[in-house]
């Protein structure tokens, strides 16, 4: 099963929220995303120029805010250095912390669902190379911006209930031993086992990272591939062999997607 990570070609996060104009507010301002498309209670967002879907958000009433640890730990985000600049210019109060980064300035702000997202210049997945300085010492000036023309979600910290989700995750990528980071072509998933309250709830339950999102190349015989999963997955293929998706228990659902 190992070969799939060869033929990932894109990845998406998606997670659920409450309030939709606060949500989009906050990936629209903070973020300088755009809203790419919406469809009932699914919003896709990306850049303005090269509107390629980045994430996702599903407006989910009903569901309740995560007690303690969200299995959403962070999403780190690649942009452009000078564009990152002028989001601090403009959102500094709602910015919680401010970093220098090898190639600029990188900064982390938490969404409305209290999901913590990092934006940096950098291909970064080893925050120890950030080094936290004060709002106070910024000294930017505001160019011509309507918002991020691209960006990544180059690496995502995901909080897990045990060390079974991280079997799981080696089992369907064909890894062994990867002590929770998994380095695919274009994101690094780093899994930690915490203990919290909520890190075992479903899916369909709570504000929380939903789906992740893995875009294959159509050359991948994905039928071959969900065949080696049995219905204890809670596996759906689609009738053009297309979507693939499984659950990882106590975690989130996995997407293939040609």
């Amino acid at each position: 099963m190992g070969e799939i990570i060869n033929h990932i070609t894109a990845f998406q996060p998606v997670y659920r929220i409450l309030h939709r104009e606060d949500n989009l507010d906050f990936f629209r301002d903070v973020f300088g995303l755009k809203v790419l498309c919406e469809e009932g209670a699914m919003v896709e967002l990306g850049g303005h120029k090269a509107k390629e879907v980045r994430l996702q958000v599903e407006e989910s009433p009903g569901f309740r805010s995560v007690r303690g640890l969200k299995k959403h730990g962070r999403t780190i985000i690649k942009a452009n250095g000078v564009e990152i600049e002028q989001l601090l210019v403009r959102q500094l109060d709602k910015i919680s912390r401010v970093f220098q980064a090898k190639n600029g300035l990188a900064f982390e702000a938490i969404s409305p669902e209290n999901g913590i997202f990092l934006i940096t210049p950098d291909l970064l997945t080893d925050l120890s190379a950030l080094t936290e300085i004060s709002k106070s010492d910024l000294a930017l000036e505001k160019t011509d911006f309507v918002g991020l023309s691209d960006c990544e979600i180059i690496a995502m910290d995901l909080n897990v209930v045990d060390d079974e989700v991280i079997k799981i995750y080696e089992n369907i990528f064909g890894l062994e031993k990867t002590g929770g980071i998994f380095t695919f072509p274009v994101v690094t998933l780093q899994l930690k086992v915490e203990e919290s309250e909520d890190l075992a709830a479903s899916t369909h339950e709570v504000l929380d990272l939903e789906i992740l999102v893995f875009k294959i190349d159509k050359n991948f015989d994905l039928l071959a591939f969900a065949n080696q999963f049995s219905e204890k997955h809670q596996t759906y293929l689609d009738a053009s062999a297309k979507t693939f998706s499984l659950e990882v228990p106590n975690h989130a659902e996995l997407w293939f997607v040609k």
